[in-house]
């Protein structure tokens, strides 16, 4: 540690901690205009600028580290005038066109001029004379208002790992810009909105919409994905206009992905539901709340009372709050007698939680945002963590700049594999072999403490389990040359400290829960505990869905049987879900919904499940509503009410309640808060350590093989801009990516005659489909890929439903569409 004083006041800091981090620390503002905390030192501004004790030149505080017994000064005659002149320079060029400007109220260099300003310039004034970038979808780039700062550039490149702005040019004319003053084609994060300290970035949607000091603004967590991060609501006259994130402000320290900033005006689509329907003469009508309870209340009685409890069933949601899923299970419990429930968490999170239950005897696996940072090695398995759970992604390129060895094993090119140590080109759902293959080298160099590991349950059937995956054979499965395979085994058993992530959800299909058991038996092996497995939920409450019981219990039906087995039960309450559109297999949901006697929807819009049902019933959205959500580390956080209802809509664990008496229950919770202290006191802390230790036996199962009539494997991943099938209602996501498209290789279309951009037939042994297409060498041949989100696209009626905890890659033949 370094002792120093800044102005008078005594402060200590770590060694390596720059002069601008102490005076922070102790509360002293010090001006800057280039310096942000997640960025390597710059020093460009020069406003920073500190006097030191017997030093006679003036340091630039963001890039001096600190020294034992400093005496430093950060506001005299001295420095006022420095940064006087400093800021003198910079307004030679920029324009004084603060009443048009977006940025005017919460501009650094408008507050920063208020201060030191003067109000007449020394210098003969030359303005720059570019008009604004407009072309891309979402960022608007004005490099006449730009300082050259470099913020931007710099948390592109070092924070996000993209890289898509760069300083073209030399001297006055220079500008920021993307490569050859081409079109902004990046992630859409925005964080270079947020970092700007001027107008020279702005949102597109946000443009001229309001003043900053005419907006209220609130804190409340993302609806998308697991990582939980916190935004911050601008709102005026009750409407949405913006999402943003502050320095150091919730579980995501003030970074965001683009679904967050861009995505949250999917709540102002077209479809939204106002209004209950009831299905008349087979069309569904609008009708009072009064009609719609007594109808869904008098058809469940009848149910019940014909065919028994167990004849209806119900499917939660990782949309909806913890208080709305807890009192759909309390409804279930209480009301209908029945423990038919499940969700989407049947092909993610609830497999992950049962496959290291049976490994580490745990009763849930959380992650730690911040778990990569730290560690030797970190081993990314067949995931494109920077699509599906961005932020977290963030500390995985953090923990790469800072040292760690990243191995990524993934078919296709991702933002990870790119910034990798070392790329393990795979062949697609082949990481149960890959994994097997790592495992075999590792016992067969004893490069792991036997006398211990091998006193663990089911060591000996496991290690003869391994007896067939030796480097030839997995190299042949994974087309990973031997030679790597033995390098990264050898890597990650010598590390002092590694981390084994993965994702396992519903928008993907290429591994399954044996994944999960294979990865944790890596752990095992090298004598880790669950930790070492960060594999995050998939979705923003999803965690706190199952922690709040949305699992089927023992002997009761879940989403197998519900949705995928005629006849198992007669009604189902669907809640928050679209499945129609979601899960695979899709005809066969349909024709299952399409048989029961009783379909009841609580959703916020028209969606492909709700157009079959028999009741459909208004729900408040995200912003709409109080409640909780739990993050995938496991952290309950408070979901605030932004904006007002639309219609007649109603939070969902509401209609529930309201459903519960009119068929005559009392449910007992007649408000939220109350349904808060309920949880509070019957959900219990699920999270417990456990000193057990299994090993496995994980034989490699590949999904359906290739053939003559369907060649190609068919790879289902999330797309960046997009999560689930909700943020397809976003207009600003939409102007990114507004359809689902086919990635082929290059060297496969020309094969096919398959132009980029043109159209193409898709078809499995479930169904066909017609996509755009787009060539590209990111996928290697034989595999195509795409993504579920768009419920125009169908891709999940190609689909099959995953069973015995393999990977579900399906064949497909791919032809040229004829017009």
């Amino acid at each position: 540690m370094v002792e120093l004083i800044i102005d008078d006041k005594k402060v200590t800091v770590e060694e390596g901690a720059t002069i601008l981090a102490a005076a922070k620390k102790i509360g002293i503002n010090i001006p800057n205009m280039c310096y942000d905390k997640r960025l390597r030192p710059y020093g460009g501004c020069r406003l920073c600028v500190v006097e030191q004790e017997g030093n006679p030149r003036l340091l630039a505080s963001c890039s001096t580290p600190v020294a034992p017994g400093m005496v430093i000064k950060t506001d005299t005659p001295k420095l006022k005038k420095a940064r006087q002149t400093v800021l003198e320079l910079l307004l030679i060029h920029h324009p004084l066109d603060c009443p048009v400007c977006d940025k005017a109220g919460e501009c650094d260099l408008q507050d920063i001029a208020y201060e030191y300003g003067k109000p007449e310039g020394r210098f003969i004034r030359h303005r720059k004379a570019m008009p604004p970038d407009v072309r891309g979808p979402l960022v608007e780039l004005t490099a006449n208002r730009c300082i050259l700062c470099g913020k931007c550039v710099r948390i592109c490149a070092e924070h996000q790992g993209r890289g898509a702005l760069g300083f073209i040019g030399r001297g006055f004319p220079t500008v920021v810009q993307p490569a050859f003053g081409e079109i902004l084609e990046c992630d859409y994060c925005g964080q270079c909105i947020d970092i700007c300290p001027t107008g020279a970035l702005l949102s597109k949607p946000m443009k001229f919409q309001a003043r900053a000091w005419f907006l209220e603004e609130k804190d409340t967590i993302c609806p998308f994905c697991g990582c939980g991060c916190t935004l911050t609501i601008g709102t005026r006259e009750g409407k949405i206009l913006r999402s943003r994130a502050k320095e150091d402000n919730g579980r995501s320290e003030g970074n965001l992905c683009g679904r967050g900033r861009f995505g949250i005006d999917y709540l102002y689509s077209e479809n939204r539901l106002k209004t209950p329907l009831i299905r008349k003469n087979g069309e569904l009508i609008p009708a009072t709340w009064d009609e719609a309870l007594t109808y869904a209340s008098d058809s469940l009685t009848h149910i019940i009372t014909a065919h028994g409890k167990d004849a209806v069933g119900a499917i939660g949601s990782h949309r909806c709050t913890n208080e709305d899923n807890y009192m759909l299970r309390k409804f279930m419990s209480t009301v209908i007698g029945s423990g038919n429930i499940d969700s989407s968490a049947a092909f993610g999170y609830a497999a992950v939680q049962k496959a290291l239950g049976m490994a580490f005897g745990t009763t849930s696996h959380t992650i730690g945002m911040k778990a990569p940072l730290g560690k030797d090695v970190i081993l990314v398995v067949e995931s494109d963590i920077s699509t599906s759970h961005p932020v977290f992604a963030l500390n995985i390129l953090r923990a790469k700049r800072e040292g760690t060895r990243l191995i990524v094993a993934d078919a296709r090119q991702t933002k990870l594999t790119r910034h990798s140590t070392s790329h393990l080109k795979m062949q697609s759902s082949t990481s149960v072999a890959f994994l097997n293959g790592l495992m075999k080298i590792i016992i067969d160099k004893d490069l792991f403490n036997r006398p211990i590991v091998s006193k663990t349950e089911g060591f000996d059937a496991f290690e003869k389990s391994l007896a067939d995956y030796t480097p030839e054979k997995v190299s042949k499965i994974t087309g990973i040359p031997e030679a790597e395979l033995i390098a990264s085994a050898e890597e990650l058993a010598k590390a002092k400290s590694r981390m084994i992530t993965l994702t396992v959800n519903i928008s993907e299909n290429t591994k399954g829960r044996d994944t999960v058991l294979a990865a944790a038996n890596l752990a095992l092996l090298l004598g880790d505990d669950p930790e070492t497995l960060q594999i995050p939920a998939e979705y923003a409450n999803t965690f706190g869905m199952v922690k709040m019981g949305i699992q089927p219990i023992s002997g009761s039906k879940g989403i197998a049987e519900m949705l995928y087995e005629q006849g198992t039960v007669r009604s189902l309450i669907i809640l928050g879900e679209d499945p129609v559109s979601k899960y695979p297999f899709s005809s066969k949901i349909q024709s299952v919904l399409k048989s029961l006697d009783l379909l009841i929807v609580q959703d916020i819009a028209l969606t492909e499940t709700a157009k079959l049902a028999h009741i459909v019933l208004p729900a408040a959205g995200w912003a709409e509503k109080e409640g909780t959500f739990v993050n995938a580390e496991g952290v309950t956080q408070k979901l605030r009410r932004i904006v007002e209802t639309p219609g007649q809509s109603l939070p969902d664990w509401q209609i529930l309640r309201n459903l519960s008496l009119a068929m005559g229950k009392e449910i007992g919770t007649r408000s939220v808060d109350g349904l808060s202290e309920e949880i509070t006191e019957t959900v219990r802390e699920t999270v417990t350590p456990s000193d057990r230790r299994v090993f496995h036996a994980v034989a490699f199962a590949a999904g359906e093989a290739p053939s003559v009539e369907y060649p190609f494997s068919l790879v289902v991943r999330d797309v960046l801009q997009h999560s689930g099938t909700m943020s397809t209602r976003s207009k600003s996501l939409d102007l990114v990516v507004s359809e689902a498209y086919l990635e082929i290789n290059d060297e496969d279309a020309t094969k096919l005659a398959v132009k980029d951009n043109s159209h193409v037939k898709v078809s499995s042994r479930r169904g066909a489909i017609y996509l755009k297409a787009r060539v590209t060498e990111a996928v290697p041949a034989g595999s195509v890929f795409t993504s579920t989100h768009f419920p125009h696209g169908r891709v999940n009626a190609l689909l099959y439903y995953p069973e015995n905890g393999t990977a579900s890659t399906c064949a497909v033949k791919v032809e040229s569409a004829k017009r």
